[in-house]
């Protein structure tokens, strides 16, 4: 059973339209990274590597993950101030998100860095590709909490 507060939250229309804009948010993120872990699986088959271009694709992944921590941020800070109060457990979750957003960012600037430093040796093409593959899986799974989180914080009767 709802209670009254979150009633109010369900049927607002701004905190609905929030809510359909975090989920775009995730969708088009989701997209990227399944797009670049079919680019990583071509690629581990060639025989010239491109590491270059595997540079400037996590820096682009890693742009669109500030841009998307960004907006994220906005979101939740929108979403809040449409509940009027930022429950402790609110609290924590955006604390552990953002640490999550640090962490995640942190491991891909320094896997683009050693990729630039280690270009044409096969074995660093695997280790970066499988350091790759484990942040995609770390960020999936932050993303999986969040969803999590954002359910709770706006109880719906659907919210994947």
């Amino acid at each position: 059973m709802l209670t009254g507060a979150q009633m109010e939250i369900e049927n607002n229309p701004s905190v609905n339209s929030l809510f359909e804009q975090w989920k775009a948010e995730h969708c088009e993120l989701d997209d990227y990274a399944m797009e670049l872990a079919s680019w990583i699986h071509q690629q581990s088959k060639q025989r010239n590597l491109q590491f270059r271009e595997a540079v400037e694709r996590l820096a682009d992944l890693s742009a669109r993950l500030a841009s998307h921590f960004d907006r994220e941020q906005e979101i939740g800070e929108k979403i809040v101030a449409a509940q009027r109060h930022l429950s402790p457990e609110a609290e924590s979750l955006k604390r552990q998100a953002d640490r999550d957003h640090s962490n995640i960012m942190k491991r891909l600037k320094h896997l683009s860095d050693r990729m630039q430093d280690a270009e044409a040796e096969c074995d660093a093409w695997k280790a970066g590709m499988d350091e790759l593959n484990l942040i995609l899986d770390t960020l999936e799974q932050h993303e999986e909490q969040e969803a999590e989180s954002v359910g709770w914080m706006l109880p719906r009767k659907s919210v994947s």
